[in-house]
């Protein structure tokens, strides 16, 4: 079962201590790198509508060697309940 890659994402930072954009866009490739909505523009918008939502926290920044700034975010309680509440069981946390 694929689930919505909004809802992978935020399943994925459950299973990291923190990530960018690139880092999503790396180990999500395999399963969604086909979808026409695989671009970075659209997973750098995922995370702010995940931090924006309260899933997610901003936790540190930096740059790329071309100079582009790279947000890092870590998932947080309510977005660990979040998962746990709407996402199948296989996709749980501690499930």
């Amino acid at each position: 079962m694929i689930l919505p890659i909004r809802s992978r994402v935020l399943q994925y930072l459950s299973t990291v201590d923190q990530a960018c954009a690139d880092d999503v866009m790396e180990a999500l490739k395999v399963e969604y790198g086909d979808e026409s909505q695989y671009k970075k523009t659209n997973f750098i918008d995922h995370l702010l509508n995940l931090e924006a939502n309260g899933l997610i926290d901003q936790v540190s920044y930096d740059q790329d060697s071309k100079g582009e700034l790279r947000i890092y975010y870590k998932i947080n309680d309510y977005g660990i309940g979040t998962i746990n509440r709407y996402l199948p069981k296989k996709w749980r946390v501690n499930a």
